[in-house]
């Protein structure tokens, strides 16, 4: 990549400014090195909460008002990069969406998207064997991208945080995965919808009605053709319901003080992966 390349690449990622994006703070440009500067977010990332501890007694349940919060969260996320990227500049406004690329925050209140921007800037065999959006359908069978893959890339995500299984498309390396599309619609076509959700959850009974939601929103997300699939505007307004729902319900905890109180519970559970997780 050149200067000139690079400087364009770090002018399109400092022009998206967002609660729930990680800030770009500064940029090192050399002829042998070029980095790019965040802030570091100490309670770790997605990843490690949702799958950090597994039968572990320091493990702090992860519960429905917290994953209905990154939910909420990663959407207007990627509904501010969809509606604020030049489609001539960036095909793929995210590229690499993936639960260790969503990081907790040190307060433990606000979560923030992390690897944005980068997919369009690298070169197509680097793309296509690391980034999450080109594991996509439309990439597979047509080797082609668009924000559409964002938003399969996104009911992946809903479908991990759903059910605490690891997607094979974003798994990290020696960790195996599962095809979460293929399996979700499986067990929504035969009817054994109850054992999708992860035990952590399914026990919550006022969140039953806004997990099912969610998981037909993530079906929609996956749908094989991309243009069957939502747009992200759409989505984020979907899960915002869903939480005025639950508030209506009345959730046992709230969703600021369940995160701030999981934030630490990685410190108490070795971490599986390293919460900068580059563009991998």
């Amino acid at each position: 990549m050149s200067k000139e390349e690079f400087m364009k690449m770090v002018r399109m990622i400092a022009d998206q400014k967002h609660p729930n994006l990680l800030p770009l703070m500064a940029y090192w440009c050399s002829e042998d090195v070029k980095l790019l500067v965040y802030r570091y977010a100490k309670n770790g990332n997605l990843f490690n909460r949702l799958h950090g501890g597994r039968g572990s007694r320091d493990r702090i349940s992860f519960k429905w008002s917290s994953r209905l919060t990154v939910a909420r969260s990663v959407a207007r996320a990627l509904e501010h990069l969809h509606l604020n990227s030049n489609p001539s500049q960036c095909t793929v406004p995210h590229g690499n969406l993936k639960s260790t690329n969503i990081l907790l925050d040190d307060d433990g209140e606000t979560v923030l998207v992390s690897d944005y921007g980068l997919a369009s800037s690298m070169a197509l065999p680097v793309a296509a064997q690391h980034m999450v959006s080109y594991k996509s359908p439309e990439y597979q069978t047509w080797k082609r991208v668009s924000r559409k893959s964002d938003v399969w890339s996104y009911g992946c995500l809903l479908l991990e945080l759903l059910t605490r299984r690891v997607s094979v498309h974003s798994a990290p390396p020696g960790i195996n995965g599962v095809d979460l599309c293929k399996w979700a619609k499986r067990a929504f076509r035969e009817e054994w919808i109850a054992e999708v959700f992860d035990m952590e959850i399914s026990m919550e009974k006022n969140g039953t009605k806004g997990m099912e939601k969610l998981l037909e929103i993530a079906l929609r997300c996956c749908d094989e053709s991309p243009e069957k699939r939502p747009e992200m505007a759409d989505i984020a307004a979907e899960i915002d319901a869903i939480e005025a729902v639950e508030a209506d319900h009345g959730a046992d905890l709230s969703a600021v003080q369940s995160l701030t109180e999981e934030g630490f519970s990685m410190h108490a559970s070795s971490a599986i992966v390293d919460s900068s997780d580059g563009i991998s």
